[in-house]
C-alpha cells in the first residue's frame, strides 16, 4: 500500500463470535486497524 491509499474492506470474527465489518465502521468516522501477530496465542 502506498501513503493515502485506500485499504480494502474486511469482514473478521471478533473473539466473542460476532462479525466486524470495516466498511460498517467507516460510515462512522475514521477508523484504524492495529494487528498483533501472536496476540491471545500460545507460543
Amino acid at each position: 500500500m502506498e501513503i493515502g491509499q485506500l485499504a480494502p474492506y474486511v469482514k473478521l470474527r471478533a473473539t466473542d463470535g460476532s462479525e466486524f465489518s470495516s466498511q460498517d465502521m467507516v460510515t462512522k468516522g475514521p477508523l484504524v486497524l492495529a494487528f498483533f501477530p501472536l496476540a491471545f496465542t500460545p507460543g
